[in-house]
């Protein structure tokens, strides 16, 4: 979410609060009473103004002495769903990993990767104050390999899924062989994120935690930009093959029926 949102959110929680509520809704309550029972108009509107007032300087108290505990609940929250939507994607990803053959790669580097990103966030979570900021660098270009390394395993699918309708064996054969180099790089990420965690937890918090953080960093750097050409050198491929298998079709159909149209 973007500060808008955040502070829509928060405005929204702390306006819906029953201590907010609750005196506007007192004043108007006793407003219809006034009403029903014939007393003076003004009374009612007295009552009325009254209960909007309270719930203003109600409202004004929460937010003087809220110190951000809202804005805070708001962003975990928002966090947490991201995090649930994230899991259940890759879960559905997990899923149509098995079932779409039987090579268990795919789905093992995927399962191994999550694990160790959790095991990275608990030690994120236990990294000294001076070095969090260094450790959290590293988790972000992991956190982008381990993006990389998703995408890719959709791409395995893809090209599983393009290679199934071609019944041509030289056909098939460069697509299979493109899946075969997915699945090896993800497997060299995988074990990448493992001696990225181990060597972190080995490190002590010396003079040389940092240095050796920032050769990490640099590693992951190297790793994020051969990530990046790969996966344009595979977006234009797939492109093509896609492509490809959808005229095939019509070449076909065109090549039985010469003399449709004459």
């Amino acid at each position: 979410m973007n500060d808008n949102q955040v502070s829509k959110k928060v405005f929204l929680r702390l306006l819906g609060h029953p201590f907010v509520i609750a005196p506007a809704v007192l004043g108007a309550t006793a407003c219809t009473v006034f009403w029903a029972l014939s007393f003076p108009a003004a009374l009612g509107w007295f009552a009325c103004f009254a209960g909007g007032l309270g719930s203003v300087g109600a409202y004004i108290t929460r937010l003087v002495f809220d110190g951000g505990k809202t804005a805070r609940a708001v962003l975990d929250e928002e966090q947490l769903g991201e995090q649930r939507a994230s899991e259940s994607a890759l879960d559905d990803l997990d899923r149509r990993l098995v079932e779409s053959d039987k090579d268990p790669r795919p789905e093992t580097a995927l399962r191994d990767m999550r694990a160790l990103m959790r095991a990275f966030e608990d030690f994120v979570a236990k990294a000294d104050s001076p070095n969090a900021p260094a450790v959290i660098d590293v988790r972000s270009r992991m956190r982008q390999l381990f993006d990389y390394s998703v995408r890719s395993l959709e791409r395995t699918l893809q090209l599983g899924d393009t290679a199934k309708l071609l019944s041509i064996a030289a056909a098939r054969k460069p697509l299979l062989a493109q899946r075969e180099k997915i699945i090896a790089d993800i497997e060299a990420c995988a074990k990448q994120f493992g001696n990225t965690l181990a060597t972190l937890q080995r490190l002590d918090s010396g003079e040389h935690f940092g240095r050796d953080l920032s050769r990490l960093s640099d590693e992951l750097d190297q790793s994020l930009k051969v990530a990046e050409r790969v996966e344009q050198r595979l977006n234009t491929f797939l492109d093509e093959t896609t492509s490809g298998v959808s005229d095939q079709p019509l070449r076909e159909s065109a090549a039985n029926n010469p003399q449709k149209g004459n």
